[in-house]
């Protein structure tokens, strides 16, 4: 079983320093999508305050092999709508 580290950028790197061990590269990608959800479960609302959430998965010799990219823009007022009303 394999080490990989769950790496934060949010503006500042936050290393994962302790890592979870992974067997199956679905495991990665599982682990991977829960921690992401639960940083942004975590900010709540302050997710419209961080333009750009990323989170690298690297194994214990540093080497990345997925990346989750998370953007928050409000855009109320400045795109119009985004379906077309149906003409009936």
């Amino acid at each position: 079983m394999a080490r990989f580290f769950f790496h934060i950028v949010d503006g500042q790197f936050v290393p994962d320093t302790n890592g979870i061990e992974c067997s199956t590269q679905a495991q990665v990608k599982n682990q991977a999508v829960r921690i992401a959800g639960e940083m942004i479960k975590d900010l709540g609302s302050e997710v419209w305050g961080t333009s750009r959430l990323d989170l690298f998965v690297c194994d214990d010799q540093n080497n990345t092999h997925l990346k989750l990219s998370f953007f928050a823009e409000d855009v109320s007022g400045t795109l119009g709508k985004l379906v077309p009303e149906s003409s009936t």
